[in-house]
């Protein structure tokens, strides 16, 4: 299985092991700048798990852009010898990225962004400064030295960012390079700046060092185009300057194509990228929200590229190649393509985590091979099914505890059976095989009162069941219950809509208190039958409780729920009901701008309340007894994954709760 992605390749002088690559990511792990515990244990992870090649996170090379990793002196030198033969010691090579980010950054002392003309980014918004020719000959000598340095600290590789609207591609593209010197004007002119500092890279590198160059049309046709870089890709062959290319799509321009959510189909990208890798002997690499190395191998296969980045696929399965080459693909667990922890935690707290793999960026604190086999085995029962309650069944095997896991639905998996997306459906799935795995007596159907489970006779309880939707039509920005004329009209909550047990007319009152994936859940569910759907708001934008950029998910789910009868109220209040279907609605800044509107049934998303109705009858089952997940107080998924790995420390009454619950430690070198 697998002969393709699994059959080695060489980029030069680099022999790589399968072609299974993580391009850049940018994890935030790196501490001051410089390469830290977390980066390495990250990396090496990925290294033990399979992957061939990586690349580390971007790298600075002058004060005008911030990056993750400063290559701008020598001492990242150290660092870089470190993580580099960490990496080689478990057989995976490593690259990397060097880069700065041009009108998309703001430079650390705040002063204007750097650019080849005076067109703002969309994502920054602030008008960069033209390039003079000694700006442009002061960051040459910049990227030169930076790869220099990368080559001197063990790195294998290097590659210039030349895509997703970052300083080569704001000179590339005709609509934000509006120069009229020797810069601007012709495709040649506009890409002289790139081939200027491949030319002296390679000449302080050498020639058999690995250089590449990473290219992405931008999304709008009248920017950099694919045809553009067909024709950027045939002059950088035949110049003889790099050595492969990694071929991306999008930039702030189109920021929902950088990095395709769950309403992406896997390979998104290839339309695009294999017009341009079809027509080049270089080594090519591709991305595209592959998460499965079968889907890996139908691209080798196919042609379409010669190798294929799979950078989420790794972070929820670091061990990804690894188990699917022997066999374990039920042992894989899945990408949900959400976005909430990698590209949302970096821009939450510039750390990229996972929602679904608790260890994923804790290598530190939180992977499975620091779960110390209890000195006693525990009679542990968990109460409850959902995320918290798997991973928490899950890590007290894993320490050797006797785990019986009571959940009162017929399946395994909580919130995840309501989503409409296979994807949460594939995580349960691979849940209930791991337990299955671990030994973990998993008792389906059990409403569980206190003498069930009292019954095993436990040395710990872990109540993990979840929440239960408000009926009550609670508000944010109108706390004072009830809403008025509630009990007057037909109201359901999001999980009926879900289950399907909601019997509505032709038009619906959407309450969303939420503002996340659950919410455009329900409203796509009823666009997609047809309702006409009024969605009353405390956010200003569909979605806007996104954890990433709203740009990049949020956008495109309003873009599809647009194309049906679909009306939004934003940053607004639900001031009364009356019967049969009337609603005034206000905006929340100026209700004297109240207006009313006629619907069939209300669905309230005003969010859940812990469901603790078992918690008070549990006092003195067991020496131990922890409430966790959504039953603790409802959070997001990584919240609860966490929570339920990290309870496997809580099963003793001399535990305490440690200062930094969610953070992690490490030194810089």
């Amino acid at each position: 299985m697998y002969e393709h992605v699994l059959s080695p390749f060489r980029i030069g002088r680099v022999e790589l092991r399968n072609r299974v690559v993580r391009t850049s990511q940018g994890t935030g792990l790196a501490a001051g700048q410089q390469v830290s515990d977390e980066l390495v244990e990250f990396l090496v992870a990925r290294a033990k798990g399979g992957v061939a090649l990586a690349f580390a996170d971007i790298g600075q090379i002058h004060w005008s852009s911030p990056g993750m990793i400063d290559l701008s002196s020598d001492r990242c030198l150290p660092g870089l010898r470190r993580l580099t033969e960490a990496s080689h010691a478990h057989g995976m090579h490593l690259f990397q990225q060097v880069w700065h980010g041009g009108p998309t950054q703001l430079a650390w002392d705040s002063s204007a962004p750097w650019a080849a003309s005076h067109v703002p980014d969309p994502g920054l918004g602030m008008l960069p400064v033209p390039m003079t020719q000694a700006m442009i000959d002061e960051l040459t000598g910049c990227f030169v030295a930076a790869s220099v340095r990368a080559m001197e600290g063990g790195i294998d590789g290097i590659e210039l960012h030349a895509g997703h609207g970052y300083l080569f591609s704001s000179f590339l593209s005709p609509a934000t390079n509006l120069r009229t010197d020797r810069y601007g004007g012709s495709a040649e002119n506009r890409s002289r700046f790139l081939f200027e500092v491949l030319r002296k890279i390679r000449a302080a590198v050498g020639p058999d060092y690995p250089v590449g160059v990473r290219v992405s049309p931008d999304g709008p046709a009248d920017q950099t185009t694919t045809e553009d870089l067909v024709e950027l890709t045939g002059r950088l062959e035949r110049s003889g300057l790099i050595d492969f290319l990694d071929v991306s799509l999008g930039s702030h321009y189109g920021r929902d194509l950088l990095m395709g959510g769950g309403h992406e189909p896997p390979g998104y990208q290839l339309p695009s990228s294999e017009k341009i890798t079809r027509q080049t002997a270089l080594p090519t690499i591709v991305a595209g929200r592959f998460h499965t190395l079968e889907q890996a191998d139908r691209v080798v296969a196919s042609g379409a590229a010669d190798l294929v980045s799979m950078v989420r696929a790794t972070l929820a399965e670091p061990e990804l190649v690894v188990k699917s080459a022997d066999g374990r693909t039920g042992e894989v667990r899945p990408c949900i393509a959400c976005l909430q922890s990698c590209a949302g935690g970096l821009n939450t707290r510039a750390r990229a985590m996972c929602a679904v793999n608790p260890a994923a960026g804790r290598e530190l604190t939180h992977g499975d091979a620091l779960i110390p086999v209890a000195p006693r085995s525990l009679r542990v029962v968990v109460v409850g099914g959902g995320p918290a309650g798997m991973e928490a069944a899950r890590a007290a095997a894993i320490a050797g505890h006797r785990v019986t896991l009571l959940e009162a639905a017929d399946q395994l998996g909580g919130q995840l059976r309501l989503a409409p997306r296979p994807e949460l459906h594939a995580l349960a799935d691979f849940y209930a095989g791991e337990l299955a795995r671990r030994g973990v007596d998993v008792r389906l159907g059990v409403h569980a009162s206190a003498e069930d489970v009292a019954r095993p006779r436990p040395d710990a309880v872990l109540v993990a069941t979840g929440t239960t939707p408000r009926r009550d039509g609670f508000q944010t920005l109108r706390p004072a219950l009830p809403l008025p004329g509630l009990a007057e009209v037909r109201a359901h909550t999001g999980w009926d809509v879900l289950r399907g047990t909601a019997e509505l007319g032709p038009t619906v009152l959407l309450l969303d208190e939420i503002g996340h994936y659950e919410s455009v859940d329900v409203a796509r569910r009823l666009v997609d039958e047809g309702h006409r759907v009024l969605q009353v708001s405390r956010f200003a934008l569909v979605a806007a409780n996104l954890e990433m950029r709203w740009e990049m998910v949020g956008a495109p789910l309003l873009a599809r729920l647009m194309r049906g009868d679909f009306t939004f109220f934003p940053r607004s209040v639900l001031r009364g009901l009356e019967a049969p279907g009337r609603a005034e609605i206000a905006p929340h800044e100026a209700p004297w701008r109240a207006h009313t509107v006629d619907f069939d049934d209300l669905v309230l998303m005003s969010g859940g309340v812990p469901d603790r109705v078992l918690v008070d009858s549990l006092k003195g089952v067991a020496p131990v007894l922890r409430v966790i997940g959504d039953a603790n107080s409802p959070r997001r998924l990584e919240v609860a994954f966490v929570e339920g790995r990290q309870s496997v420390d809580a099963l003793t009454p001399e535990w305490s709760p440690p200062l930094a619950r969610y953070g992690w430690s490490g030194s810089a070198t």
